[in-house]
């Protein structure tokens, strides 16, 4: 096992936890990222959703957010606009490359992929270091960007799922008090995300599912039309993500399977924000006509469906031929 030092600790390579290894680099820092899979940017590139909503303004599309925006139009000469999810759709591949060429240009950035923490040590109410399966890795500071807050659970730091209300953080997005829709979900759906690939001549067969029955898919397609389904999430080269809401593949029935109440682990995020729609005099200056009704339809079609945060579970292995 290899014992190693830092100043700052990054546990957890997907967009977050490697845009924050990044910066802290950038400011001069000597930073270790680890990643428990060869890709970073989680949700944006192994998870396989190439298919981020929100902002769309030009304003918006400042730091790190901007500067991937524009390597990707870089990359990708089919450009980024072929879906109506999201203005900005791309290969995974390209994603991750992206995260990887950034990380491996920093001197004081070292990237250690394929490893889980194991155990974080303390000292009185400090956290001082991690345990991995090959590394032992001591810093001065720690960040966890696991999807779960791995290192809340190792280190035995109270926290808790889900929801938090007005009384507690004064967020006027958060809930007031608890609902009919906080009670049935404690986390948003899990998104089993797919990549279809579009096939001149006969394509490979697909497998049946193993839940046995297709009952609760069989109106996905209510109020929209198959040529909209497909091309909700559309890739470049006759690619298409699956990530469909209604009826789909955000799939959240019993939820509490994914608690570890034992632990008592906590998944913590934002609460879902409310829409605050800008008077036409700025809709004016910023968007086009066009771009603003596509804006509001995506935020009246989401506004049903989404939660305080999102759980994407995914395989980097089935995305690395994409």
């Amino acid at each position: 096992m290899q014992h190693l030092q830092t100043e700052v600790l990054v546990v957890g390579g997907g967009a977050g936890g490697t845009a924050a290894a990044i910066q802290a680099a950038r400011r001069g820092a000597q930073t270790i990222l680890v990643s428990e899979f060869e890709w970073l940017g989680g949700m944006l590139t192994a998870a396989g959703v190439s298919a981020p909503d929100g902002n769309e303004l030009a304003a918006l599309q400042t730091g790190i957010w901007g500067a991937f925006l524009r390597e990707l139009k870089r990359r990708q000469p089919e450009g980024l606009d072929h879906a109506w999810v999201s203005f900005f759709t791309y290969e995974p591949r390209i994603g991750a490359e992206i995260f990887a060429d950034w990380v491996r240009s920093l001197p004081n950035l070292h990237w250690i992929a394929n490893q889980v923490p194991l155990e974080v040590q303390r000292s009185g109410d400090r956290t001082t270091g991690v345990r991995f399966g090959d590394y032992a890795i001591d810093a001065q500071i720690i960040l966890d960007g696991t999807e779960l807050g791995d290192l809340l659970a190792l280190a035995e730091i109270p926290h808790r799922w889900s929801w938090e209300w007005q009384s507690e953080t004064a967020e006027p997005s958060a809930p007031a008090e608890p609902n009919e829709l906080t009670q049935r979900y404690s986390v948003q759906s899990p998104t089993w995300v797919v990549v279809l690939q579009e096939f001149e001549s006969d394509a490979p067969d697909i497998s049946a599912s193993p839940l046995g029955s297709i009952d609760s898919f069989t109106t996905a397609w209510q109020g929209y039309t198959p040529e909209a389904f497909i091309n909700y999430g559309r890739l470049p080269k006759n690619r298409f993500m699956i990530n469909w809401p209604q009826c789909g593949n955000d799939y959240g029935e019993k939820l509490d399977r994914l608690l570890d109440r034992s632990i008592g682990w906590n998944l913590i995020r934002k609460p879902a924000g409310t829409v605050r729609i800008l008077p036409d005099s700025f809709r004016r200056n910023w968007v086009s006509d066009l771009d603003w009704q596509r804006i509001l339809f995506r935020l009246q079609k989401s506004a049903a469906v989404r939660l305080p945060c999102i759980l994407t579970i995914g395989k980097v292995g089935a995305f690395k031929d994409l």
